[in-house]
């Protein structure tokens, strides 16, 4: 079982975000922390949360590690597209040559990046 000690600011913090944080992941982190502050066990801290009893030992081993601002944070992954270093290229193309429709826009981006993609994907290249 993992120890930590809780400072009074830090207690009040994870007393407040436990129900007012806009993230409910990060609600469900401070109320494992709360729990552990109260020096119940991992499994019961699991049951009460709501929680799968590793991810009380990963919550509490970022608390020790990173402190409270580091099981406030997400992060996601996010590939960075293929498209990307065509992005202003395809930009241009499109604005002077719009195509009408996606199967021909599919087929300019493939001819101008050598890059195939289906068409729900053009789509969303095309709208963002």
């Amino acid at each position: 079982m993992l120890h930590c000690q809780f400072s009074l600011e830090d207690q009040n913090r994870i007393r407040n975000q436990r129900y007012h944080h806009p993230d409910p992941i990060v609600c469900k982190r401070m109320t494992i922390l709360w729990h552990k502050h109260h020096g119940l066990p991992h499994g019961k801290i699991a049951e009460l949360s709501d929680a799968a009893p590793n991810t009380v030992t990963a919550t509490i081993r970022t608390y020790r590690e990173k402190g409270l601002q580091g099981v406030q944070e997400r992060t996601f992954h996010c590939p960075p597209s293929q498209l990307d270093p065509f992005r202003s290229q395809l930009v241009a193309h499109f604005s002077v040559h719009p195509q009408r429709t996606l199967k021909e826009a599919a087929a300019e981006i493939e001819r101008l990046t050598g890059l195939a993609f289906s068409l729900a994907h053009v789509r969303n290249v095309l709208l963002s």
